[in-house]
This record gives C-alpha cells, sequence and structure tokens, in this order.
C-alpha cells in the first residue's frame, strides 16, 4: 500500500521526523512525504531526498491520491504531553508504532556546501559561536522583542549577552535572516541572507551553538556541536538534548505544560503563567555566557 506522510510545523520538526521517517521507509519504500516549507533540509539524504515534496510540487495530486495518507502530530502523542519523550521519539510512536529511542537525525551537506560555510563561519581568526537569540516567533521591533511562546532574549538581554560575547573576542554567526534594526553589524560576522542549507553548512563550521529552544540547536546536534540552550516555556526533554548540552532554565517548577495545537484555552493560559520563564538579571545572564565562553575555550 503506498503511504503519504504530511510533516508540518517549524524547521525542527522537520528535522526530529527524519529518522522515524527512515526508519519507516526501510520497510516501506512506496512512500511519499509532503512538507509544506522545509523539505529542502532533507535534500541529500539516500532514504529520504527522492521522496519528499512540497505542495508546490507539479503532478502531486495524481502521486499521492491513491496512497494512505497519515499526518503524524507528535504534540497529540500521549507520552510526549507528559514529558517522557523527545519530539524525535514522538514522530517514531506516531510513525512507526513503537517506542525504540531515535538515533541523531543526520543531514546531509555537499563537498561545496561544507567548503562554502567554512568560509562564511570563518572568515575572521578565533573562536565562532551560531548565536540564535530569538524564537521564530518572536516579534522583533525597532525598540523591542516579543514572544508569545516565552522562548526568545528580549532586546535589552540581547545586546548584553552579544556584547559580552564580543568582549570575549568570539566572533558571532547570528542565526536570525529577520531585520534586526537595534543591533552593530560590526559585532556579527557579514553573512549573507541564504537557504536553510546554508546555514547549516555555517552552524556546522562553528565551535559552539549558543541559543534558544529553536531550530539552530536541533542542527548543531545533527552536527555534533556542542552548545548551550535556554530554555523558556517549553519542556526540554520534548524540545532538546539534555543529555548533550548545557541546558539553562528560569523557575522550571512553576511552569505550565504549553499544551501547542491541543487544547488552546490550557495553551493560552500557559503563555501567561510562563511569563516570566525568560526574565534573566544581568547577573543570571553573567553566568550564562560565562559558562559558553569557559566551553568555547575549553575552560570548564
Amino acid at each position: 500500500m503506498k503511504t503519504t506522510f504530511i510533516i508540518d510545523g517549524g524547521l525542527g520538526r522537520q528535522i526530529t521526523a527524519i529518522p522515524a521517517l527512515e526508519k519507516y521507509v526501510k520497510k516501506n519504500p512506496d512512500t511519499y512525504i509532503l512538507s509544506h516549507y522545509w523539505n529542502p533540509i532533507v535534500w541529500g539524504n539516500p532514504l529520504l531526498s527522492d521522496r519528499i515534496h512540497d505542495n508546490q510540487t507539479k503532478g502531486l495530486f495524481n502521486l499521492i491520491k491513491d496512497s494512505k495518507i497519515y499526518k503524524p502530530e507528535p504534540y497529540y502523542n500521549t507520552n510526549y504531553i507528559n514529558g517522557r519523550i523527545s519530539l524525535a521519539d514522538a514522530f517514531n510512536e506516531e510513525i512507526n508504532g513503537d517506542n525504540e529511542k531515535m538515533p541523531i537525525p543526520k543531514i546531509y551537506l555537499s563537498k561545496l556546501e561544507k567548503d562554502l560555510g567554512k568560509a562564511k563561519a570563518r572568515q575572521k581568526q578565533g573562536k565562532v559561536i551560531t548565536f540564535q537569540p530569538f524564537g521564530s516567533s518572536a516579534v522583533i521591533k525597532s525598540d523591542s522583542v516579543t514572544d508569545s511562546s516565552v522562548r526568545s532574549f528580549d532586546k535589552e538581554q540581547f545586546l548584553y549577552v552579544l556584547h559580552k560575547l564580543r568582549r570575549a573576542d568570539i566572533n558571532i554567526a547570528l542565526y536570525d535572516d529577520r531585520e534586526i534594526p537595534f543591533i552593530n553589524e560590526h559585532d556579527v560576522l557579514k553573512i549573507p541572507r541564504g537557504s536553510i542549507r546554508d546555514w547549516a553548512a555555517i552552524i556546522s563550521n562553528t565551535d559552539y551553538f549558543f541559543g534558544v529552544d529553536s531550530s539552530g540547536q536541533h542542527i548543531a546536534r545533527c552536527f555534533d556541536i556542542p552548545g548551550t540552550v535556554v530554555v523558556g516555556g517549553t519542556n526540554v526533554v520534548n524540545v532538546s538534548y539534555p543529555d548533550f548540552f548545557t541546558i539553562v532554565e528560569n523557575d522550571v517548577e512553576k511552569h505550565s505544560y504549553m499544551c501547542m495545537r491541543l487544547c488552546d484555552f490550557d495553551y493560552k493560559i500557559s503563555e501567561l503563567n510562563n511569563g516570566n520563564a525568560m526574565d534573566f538579571s544581568n547577573k543570571d545572564l553573567d553566568e550564562i555566557v560565562d559558562i559558553v565562553i569557559r566551553s568555547v575555550y575549553g575552560n570548564k
């Protein structure tokens, strides 16, 4: 029976679905995958590359109309919403129906992509980190940063952290393609806007990842780049890699579970309850950045 899986949502979901999809395709080669936006991150994958399409693919309907169509949703998975398993393992339970722990996803890059990524990441001598201060849902304005999902630094925190990193002679690859009006362009590496594959190649050539719960940490993990991840309102086991990264949380005992896509009213209340999850003082930020600096220079 021909099968089609629809994988929607952000880039992190696309990446974490890779191992479960590979596992399914090995047993069921007559499989197609529909990704609405992020399918380039799977290009080059020997099992999935030829099977993944976006919804603008010509002839897609005739390709999938006789298949059994599934839309696996980790956010509806019992073990996931109880904070027991990761996105990758929840995708496996939904796609393959078992509780096998999934391996770390792999992103395949060409030699040219790797070389170009290295040139962009290593344009200056010294240590370089990928810094992702804002989640995808952050609203960035000239005088503020707001994020209803409670997982982004605000403007003042961002500038404080950025300047402290620069004083430590660390070069910054700022992972965010949006316009950031309050940044001094000399504080970060000059990296032209590019595709997600360009950024994967850049991240793979940096010394360290430092950021919030968003796609950058998943890319860094794919390439075994060490890092520090600041987790705001989301659940660490669900969304990050606590056995690999240094995890920073604030008042975790007071957090409400953010039941995204499942219970809209409860999700809104959790946003309110978790409103202080990213409230770090300058002293807190000093401690976080010191962890990063010591790790980058090998002085843990």
